[in-house]
């Protein structure tokens, strides 16, 4: 397969598909796994968490406004500490 060729369906997406998983936190990764909560709501997740289990999915939290971003660092780095704690 030619390289020219690999990831075309990204270029449409935004950011190329990458964001920060909302379950696992990781920023700057490809998100383009869905997953439902309990609730019945689909989200966006990178592979690792694709097949995470239900009771971890439905810790995830909204990263909608936080990114990976200087300025905005603080605010993830406090929600991974949250997260840490209740695991």
């Amino acid at each position: 397969m030619a390289k020219t060729k690999r990831g075309k369906g990204l270029l449409g997406l935004p950011s190329r598909g990458r964001g920060t998983c909302p379950v696992c936190l990781s920023t700057r990764i490809k998100v383009l796994y869905t997953v439902t909560n309990s609730e019945g709501k689909q989200i966006q997740v990178c592979k690792r968490c694709s097949s995470a289990p239900q009771s971890k999915i439905d810790k995830a939290i909204t990263t909608g406004t936080i990114a990976f971003r200087r300025r905005l660092r603080k605010t993830l780095n406090e929600l991974k500490a949250k997260q840490s704690a209740t695991d």
